[in-house]
């Protein structure tokens, strides 16, 4: 890793995109874009499987690459989902990228190499300083088989987290998994192999890469982890439950040990609410009923609906007389006034009339 052009795929990143900014503001020397990684015309390999390695292969391909190639420790994904990623997981199932199809549109074949297992870098026959070429093996193939040579002006680290450093624990007691995390039960945190019991592990050095609001829970949950054992008790919450996540994690089952589980926690049971009318009234109460009464026979019970229908006719109340004509007062003034225009229509037509007949 010491040889020149290979580099970790975030500074090759950063680096190609504050060039491009500089340029575009006039920033760069001589308004011309200048990368410090030379990639025009180059081969270039990318090794890593996930969204970091596939940035940098695309931006590899619009630098001009002659070559891009993407190494994978990985099978290719199946088409459909597998049962180990079951619904509501992000499904580990094949997919093409921005990167790969533009790749592919360019170069007429994807970029990417599965189930590679990078050996070493060799130096370049021109300049040992640099890398020029890289071997690796493929998985599956038969046992003795002779490492493939590919070859390679810049290589790009794009692996991702791989493990807590040496630094944190120097002395290498503390027990690893196979992804080189420290071990440590989700939802107790103690850190295996230490020598003190009130060593915790939590977050991306306990699980491994993962999103920032994972290894912020975790954080969160370990912290009531510590204060439990610290001041024997907590009103810290628990912001990290199994319960939470029940499609990465299996809660233990009743009867079973689960002594590196958290424990399974039963809510109370809610008493029913009221029931709910069914009636155009849909959403109010239904008023509440008594208790149901013993079954009776046919006479009992007519005998019953008599009672009752007499019951509600003593309570119905009295039936309203039938009104009336209805008679209104008129004022005398309002009499006079409409008597007089009446004789003043009936003189009117008198006179239209006689004038009419004097005129034949």
């Amino acid at each position: 890793r010491n040889l020149k052009g290979v580099v970790q795929a975030m500074e090759f990143l950063a680096a190609v995109q504050k060039s491009n900014l500089d340029a575009e503001q006039g920033i760069a020397p001589k308004m011309k874009k200048t990368h410090p990684y030379e990639v025009q015309g180059r081969n270039v390999i990318v090794i890593g499987g996930g969204d970091t390695a596939v940035d940098c292969v695309g931006t590899a391909v619009r630098l001009g690459a002659k070559n891009v190639l993407q190494f994978s420790r990985r099978d290719e994904a199946p088409k459909q989902r597998p049962a180990h990623t079951p619904w509501p997981c992000w499904a580990d199932t094949y997919r093409v990228d921005y990167a790969h199809s533009e790749v592919k549109a360019m170069k007429g074949r994807d970029p990417r190499e599965y189930l590679v297992s990078t050996k070493s870098f060799q130096p370049s026959a021109e300049d040992p300083e640099r890398v020029g070429s890289v071997l690796a093996t493929k998985s599956g193939e038969p046992k003795g088989s002779a490492a493939v040579e590919y070859p390679a002006d810049l290589v790009i680290l794009a692996m991702g987290f791989t493990g807590p450093d040496k630094t944190v624990d120097p002395m290498g007691m503390l027990q690893r998994d196979s992804s080189s995390n420290f071990k440590a039960a989700y939802g107790e945190y103690n850190a295996e192999g230490s020598p003190w019991t009130n060593l915790f592990a939590c977050g991306d050095c306990r699980k491994g890469a993962s999103l920032v609001v994972t290894a912020i829970a975790e954080g969160r949950d370990c912290a009531a982890r510590v204060d439990t054992f610290i001041m024997g008790d907590t009103s810290l919450p628990r912001a990290a439950p199994l319960a939470a996540n029940p499609a990465f994690y299996q809660m233990p089952q009743r009867g079973e040990e689960a002594s590196t589980m958290v424990t399974r926690h039963q809510r109370k049971k809610v008493k029913g609410t009221t029931q709910v009318s069914e009636a155009f009234e849909r959403g109010l109460l239904v008023e509440p009923q008594g208790e149901e009464a013993e079954p009776q026979t046919e006479p009992q019970a007519a005998s019953k609906r008599r009672a009752s229908v007499e019951i509600e006719a003593d309570a119905l109340p009295p039936a309203p007389k039938a009104p009336g004509p209805v008679t209104a007062a008129v004022p005398t003034w309002m009499a006079a006034g409409v008597g007089g225009l009446v004789v003043m229509n009936a003189a009117l037509l008198a006179t239209v009339v006689m004038l009419a007949r004097s005129k034949r």
